[in-house]
């Protein structure tokens, strides 16, 4: 077998991303209280968008490659971005961290799978299947393991949390779609930069007073650049290297480092449940194929 060099670097570059997704529960955790949800994903929006199109004016050709976007795959990847941030937060607080973590991190490789195959004509592979399941096992496992007594699933909760799987897998269909045009870091910045004209109303129109004090400052920063503008520029130049599905398989990564994080930083213990569940992620990870035949099976 030969090993796919791209591939193995387009993963990479996912898992990076991800574990950078996966500190968003710790920020929201440390939040001021009474931090309204849906300004977190406002704020994350907003900061993202001004640092990248900032990075992207200061660099040779600034910001001439807008004449370059497709607005289709334009449209599509800011949909995405904006209907992921506002069902998923408010999932979580309606329905709990690990349901909503569970549904909404945990079935987006499903969608991106089907995406991946109507739209991008795919190759839904056996080994693919097998990968995606064991992971998306291992999620529910991992994200449930310690909460078993605790489990309550709210009804809209829960239908929010779809709806987060399924904008989660519509903006890497987006960004793949836009990087075709113009450069991945380009195709990320007009996303997030577009994505302001959404995410700066729901800040002036909800409660954002919590921004204003140092730590509220700090922890909206960390939300824009860490857990938004960093790794989507990561997991836009990966997404170019392999599979929309692969990507989003990877991506389960996200809640191990959340789980690892919280016991780290927050004290709370992962039970033996969690901690097979977690294994089970990676196991399925690792058998995703980093051959270019196996990719195509």
């Amino acid at each position: 077998m030969t090993i796919n060099k791209d591939r193995l670097l387009g993963a990479g570059l996912v898992l990076a991303a991800s574990m950078c997704w996966g500190t968003t529960g710790i920020l929201q955790a440390l939040a001021p209280e009474g931090a309204p949800p849906l300004t977190m994903g406002g704020i994350r929006i907003f900061v993202s968008g001004v640092i990248l199109l900032i990075w992207r004016s200061l660099t040779p050709g600034g910001l001439k490659f807008i004449r370059l976007l497709n607005g289709r795959a334009l449209l599509l990847s800011v949909a995405g971005i904006m209907g992921f941030q506002f069902s998923f937060f408010t999932a979580l607080k309606l329905t709990g961290v690990s349901a909503g973590t569970m549904i909404a991190i945990g079935l987006s490789p499903v969608f991106a799978g089907a995406l991946g195959a109507v739209a991008e004509k795919e190759p839904l592979s056996g080994r693919w299947g097998l990968s995606t399941a064991v992971a998306v096992i291992g999620c529910s496992l991992l994200v449930t393991g310690g909460h078993a007594g605790e489990a309550s699933v709210h009804p809209v909760g829960a239908a929010l949390a779809l709806a987060a799987a399924f904008f989660y897998a519509l903006m890497g269909l987006g960004l793949k779609r836009q990087a075709r045009f113009v450069s991945s870091t380009e195709a990320t910045t007009a996303t997030t930069g577009a994505a302001i004209l959404i995410g700066l109303p729901v800040l002036i129109l909800q409660d954002s007073s919590w921004l204003f004090s140092l730590r509220g400052a700090a922890i909206g920063f960390s939300l824009g650049f860490v857990t938004m503008a960093f790794p989507m520029c990561l997991f836009t130049i990966g997404l170019g290297k392999i599979f929309l599905r692969d990507a989003y398989t990877i991506s389960l990564a996200e809640p191990v480092t959340a789980c690892v994080l919280s016991a780290l930083l927050l004290g709370e213990r992962l039970s033996l449940v969690s901690i097979m569940g977690a294994a089970m992620i990676m196991g399925g990870i690792l058998l995703l194929p980093v051959a270019a035949e196996e990719a195509g099976e």
